[in-house]
């Protein structure tokens, strides 16, 4: 066990990630439902994980503010601010790993020789406008895409010094935590018509971490979809 100092150079990082779990997210507004799932260890005596889709934002109406740091419209982080916003939605992914303590470079007392995970994600976002009736105007959709974006991290949460340390800290199992907050996008609509961001899709979601030492030079990914 290390000393209660913070953690020093890069933690020994386990990812045992997405291997196919299933989103469901559904409903109007800002927050959406959250899934959890249970991916096993890719070989026996590996670390397998709990990986939590949540906090899902599509914003409905959509009217963001991209210079906005408060408020409904808010595009903009402030400080130790790590959500999606109201304004530009988005979601977050949490990862908890199991069996890092079990691994024979952490019984050995080896460090981490990766500094971060790293996660990554296909994303499609569809816009347009709603009619006065409330019905969306399929005629007026366009999507917004993006390949292999990069995922934000939580704070400290994606170090893999940290989750190393908090392994040898504290109780329990512990992971790294992402975030997207997208930027703003221009939707026009006719007079009488109300912009909206009609739905949220995100696929071909990866983890990744290069670590000699504990966990390996692995990447754990799902194709997904998860909708929101």
């Amino acid at each position: 066990m290390g000393s209660k100092h913070a953690p020093r150079g890069l933690s020994r990082l386990a990812v045992a990630l997405l291997a196919g779990f299933v989103l469901v997210l559904t409903g109007p507004g800002a927050a959406h439902a959250s899934t959890t799932v249970e991916v096993p260890a890719a070989a026996e005596g590996g670390i397998s994980a709990t990986v939590k889709f949540y906090g899902a934002k599509v914003p409905q109406p959509y009217n963001p503010d991209p210079a906005a740091h408060f408020g409904d419209r808010k595009c903009q982080l402030v400080y130790h601010d790590y959500d999606p916003t109201p304004g530009c939605g988005g979601f977050k992914l949490s990862v908890i790993l199991h069996n890092v303590r079990d691994q024979p470079g952490y019984l050995a007392g080896l460090g981490t020789t990766d500094s971060n995970f790293r996660a990554y994600a296909d994303t499609a976002r569809t816009f347009g406008c709603l009619r006065p009736d409330g019905s969306f105007d399929h005629g007026t959709s366009f999507v917004v895409r993006t390949q292999q974006q990069a995922l934000s991290a939580t704070y400290y949460y994606t170090q893999s010094s940290y989750i190393l340390y908090a392994h040898q800290q504290y109780a329990g199992d512990h992971g790294p935590h992402f975030y997207v907050n997208f930027p703003a996008v221009e939707v026009n609509c006719p007079t009488g018509m109300t912009a909206t961001q009609y739905g949220l899709k995100v696929s071909n979601v990866s983890v990744s971490i290069d670590d000699e030492n504990v966990f390996g030079k692995s990447t754990w990914s799902t194709p997904g979809p998860f909708y929101g």
